[in-house]
């Protein structure tokens, strides 16, 4: 063997170990046999005989609400419950609580509280609505920060838009919630 072939002889163990080869094998099989085990799937793939989440999700109906935070977060579900287009005929009830609180994030030399945080919670339970079955009951949340100043109307608007953040951050959540739930079929 010449000095060029020493580094090509893998099969060959060196101080009477496993090969590298050996070793290389043993691993990629290992890690065929973990991979064959993986049931991951895409959510919105369609399967033959199997749910269609994106159709699913467009036959949400959800409730009204009264509030302009509540208003917030359904109309985001809606839109990604759709994606802008019409729905199907309603064959899942969405049901929803949301409230909306602000909290200081910390304050100045003159006890002013600079900056603030708004949480959305949102409580909500989907039945379908042929059976009355509860599909998925849980809470949600979404958390904005955002900063004060001294002027009334900035205030008034940055805590709106953070409102508005937060009201998104939480739709986002509880569509991607219960596009798996739908996708496995699973109730709660």
């Amino acid at each position: 063997m010449s000095s060029s072939d020493r580094g090509l002889d893998l099969a060959r163990p060196s101080g009477g170990g496993m090969s590298r080869l050996v070793r290389g094998g043993l691993v990629a099989l290992a890690l065929g046999v973990l991979a064959a085990g993986c049931t991951v799937q895409p959510i919105y793939m369609t399967i033959a005989n199997g749910p269609n989440v994106a159709a699913d999700l467009s036959a949400i109906s959800v409730e009204d609400v009264s509030d302009r935070v509540g208003q917030e977060v359904r109309n985001n579900l809606i839109f990604g419950f759709t994606g802008g287009g019409a729905s199907a005929p309603p064959r899942y009830e969405l049901t929803m609580r949301v409230t909306s609180a602000d909290a200081r994030l910390g304050f100045e030399r003159d006890e002013t509280a600079p900056a603030y945080s708004v949480t959305v919670t949102v409580a909500y339970q989907l039945k379908e609505i042929a059976t009355g079955k509860v599909i998925l009951r849980s809470i949600n949340r979404g958390v904005a920060s955002y900063d004060r100043s001294n002027q009334a109307f900035a205030n008034q608007r940055a805590q709106i838009d953070a409102q508005n953040r937060a009201a998104q951050s939480v739709a986002d959540d509880i569509q991607l919630r219960l596009a798996a739930a739908l996708a496995s079929g699973r109730s709660s």
